[in-house]
């Protein structure tokens, strides 16, 4: 066997095999018996024709590929372990000459990633404020969960609770049917369709309207896109929000024993604010310290790693049943591919950064050691109560603490270059 191994772009190795005629030969004559087995020649029995008359009747290309079906993927995987080549996928085939046998296989092999100067990332965490317009908006959001909805008999305003019928044609044919829908009216907030919330605007209950609406040509459903379709609506009711009054008694329906008085309501509303802006200015200086990583790095990888994170974002966003997916596409009116491709660029990213991060915890010896994973388990159970045994059981399977491990290691290394891109590692780095 002659192999010639040329290393390709995007992390991918083209092998050039040459088998030797004697192992082509033993392949040939495998080949030939099992032809005969299958096959009835005229005055032999199953299996018993001699292989000049199976060689006859199917040719000597014909015994070559059916002899391909064992022997290139033999060979192949002899070549990539004798020129030590870290295959990461399924290799591009393909037969350059049957006689002698002569192809190439293409093959994904593991990324290459260099950090460049990694230690010298810094990025400014921007700084949180709770205002009190905030804590305002967040009292006025939960006055609306506590609001009652009363109903009322005259036409329709902003901001009133509806249940009405919904029905629209393009060209005669029915594309929306929604009965006694629920909804509420907010001045600014499209509903479908641009131009259908306002249709209801000073409609009585028990009255009708029709009406025709053109879909934008950027309408998220690709068919509807630029037609006009009818519209009939027909309502059933209107209510009216009405809020309840913002005082120390609110306060105390919320939860008397912790906020007595709408001052403290007000204080826990502001510190929970602010733990919550914290934590999202964190994970977007982190999310840039990260961006930094991947900028500065020389990355190099095979399509394939997109490919694998393309599928898994669409089952984490449709799930696994397919025939739901298909129905999907056929409503937004995407083909399959076209679909995937909306994914690509999210995927792209995500693999370089998971990419740049592994090569960082590589790179700094971030580990997990045994009793990090024990302790982990511990405080996932705890909450657990009587039944933490029987969950940390669960937890500890080998495929548990994998998971527990790959999440402590990310949660590490993110935490390293945190304190990198802070500049808080300098003296360490000197």
């Amino acid at each position: 066997m002659k192999v010639t191994l040329e290393r390709l772009p995007e992390s991918r190795v083209q092998l050039e095999i040459e088998v030797d005629e004697e192992r082509l030969e033993r392949s040939l004559d495998a080949a030939y018996r099992r032809i005969a087995k299958r096959n009835r020649f005229p005055g032999f029995r199953p299996g018993k024709a001699p292989r000049a008359i199976v060689e006859r009747a199917f040719g000597r290309q014909g015994l070559i590929r059916e002899a391909l079906d064992d022997l290139v993927p033999d060979v192949y995987n002899e070549a990539i372990e004798a020129e030590d080549v870290p295959a990461i996928g399924q290799p591009e085939l393909e037969i350059a000459s049957l006689e002698p046998l002569r192809f190439k296989a293409i093959v994904p092999v593991r990324p290459t990633v260099e950090l460049n100067d990694y230690r010298s990332i810094r990025v400014e965490r921007e700084p949180v404020e709770v205002t009190p317009e905030m804590v305002d908006q967040q009292l006025e959001a939960l006055r609306k969960r506590h609001a009652t909805h009363v109903p009322v008999d005259r036409p329709v305003q902003w901001n009133d609770i509806l249940i009405a019928d919904v029905s629209a044609s393009i060209d005669g044919e029915e594309v929306l049917r929604d009965e006694g829908a629920e909804f509420q009216l907010r001045e600014g907030e499209t509903l479908f369709v641009e131009g259908l919330a306002e249709a209801f605007l000073g409609l009585e209950k028990g009255k009708s309207r029709t009406f025709d609406l053109t879909f934008p040509e950027d309408f998220h459903i690709e068919r509807f896109r630029g037609k006009t379709a009818a519209f009939t609506i027909t309502l059933r009711e209107v209510k009216e929000e009405q809020l309840p009054p913002l005082d120390d008694e609110f306060a105390q329906s919320i939860n008397a024993d912790e906020f007595p008085t709408l001052h403290a309501l007000r204080e826990r509303i502001e510190a929970d604010l602010r733990r919550t802006l914290e934590e999202a200015a964190e994970n977007r200086f982190r999310a840039a310290a990260v961006d930094k990583l991947v900028e500065i790095a020389t990355i190099e990888y095979p399509r394939i790693l997109v490919e694998h994170e393309i599928d898994h974002l669409i089952r984490d966003a449709m799930g696994n049943d397919r025939q739901q997916y298909l129905a999907y596409l056929q409503t937004i009116g995407r083909t399959e591919q076209e679909f995937r491709e909306t994914w690509r660029e999210a995927a792209e990213t995500r693999v370089k950064r998971s990419l740049v991060l592994e090569k960082l915890a590589e790179a700094e010896g971030i580990t997990v050691s045994a009793e990090e994973i024990e302790q982990e388990l511990d405080s996932l159970v705890a909450p657990m109560g009587d039944d933490a045994e029987r969950f940390r059981q669960m937890f500890a399977t080998e495929e548990g603490v994998a998971t527990i491990r790959r999440n402590l290691l990310s949660r590490k290394t993110l935490e390293r270059l945190s304190a990198l891109a802070r500049g808080e590692l300098q003296e360490e780095q000197a």
